[in-house]
């Protein structure tokens, strides 16, 4: 039998997660049995009642947002091809600087990097990039972001030979270590962010 792992009080769910077995626990609000197994049934929060025997998940009301269009977003690079650079989102800008609810994939497409041509998606992002987009389709995924605009781009960059963050000069990258130079669609805020 596979290890599942042991669920605590208070740890987050989603539907669907495995929280244990019939012998260990009753099944209380938001948690259902299957075939003596137990379930979640929503996102939430654990609450185990050692009383009882119980456990149950306590819906979560501050639920993490999904990002809307005209949202400003913040994501990890995780895939550049010929047509799309592939986004890991992060979190949405705003005044409470919300986590994103999961771990919500992205796209920027090739004409919704910057204006005028792309010659090379490759010269303007690179994996493990940290950039700011706007959002500007979210019915289907992955979501379709922007970095057309002067603040919207690359805000932290690593060296592709060394790994060691990049420091911005005029519209380049070099890195200070190993002297590397590289291009990338950069944000006016370059590292003034936190990220």
């Amino acid at each position: 039998m596979d290890e599942k792992k042991a669920i605590k009080n208070g740890d987050l769910v989603l539907p669907g997660d495995y929280l244990g077995v019939i012998e260990e626990y009753l099944p209380g609000d938001g948690v259902r049995e299957e075939n003596g197994e137990l379930y979640a049934m929503r996102t939430g929060r654990v609450r185990i009642d050692p009383e009882r025997m119980e456990i149950s998940v306590e819906p979560v009301t501050d639920t993490p947002p999904l990002p809307q269009v005209g949202d400003v977003v913040i994501g990890k690079v995780t895939d550049v091809k010929p047509q799309v650079v592939i986004v890991q989102l992060v979190k949405i800008e705003g005044e409470d600087e919300r986590e994103i609810a999961t771990s919500k994939l992205a796209g920027i497409h090739v004409s919704q990097i910057k204006e005028g041509y792309v010659e090379d998606v490759s010269r303007e992002f690179k994996i493990g990039d940290i950039v700011r987009a706007r959002v500007i389709a979210n019915g289907k995924s992955p979501i379709q972001l922007s970095t057309k605009g002067n603040d919207f781009g690359v805000v932290y960059a690593l060296c592709s030979r060394c790994r060691t963050p990049l420091v911005r000069r005029g519209q380049k990258l070099i890195c200070p270590s190993c002297g590397h130079v590289e291009t990338r669609k950069l944000s006016s805020l370059y590292r003034k962010l936190k990220v």
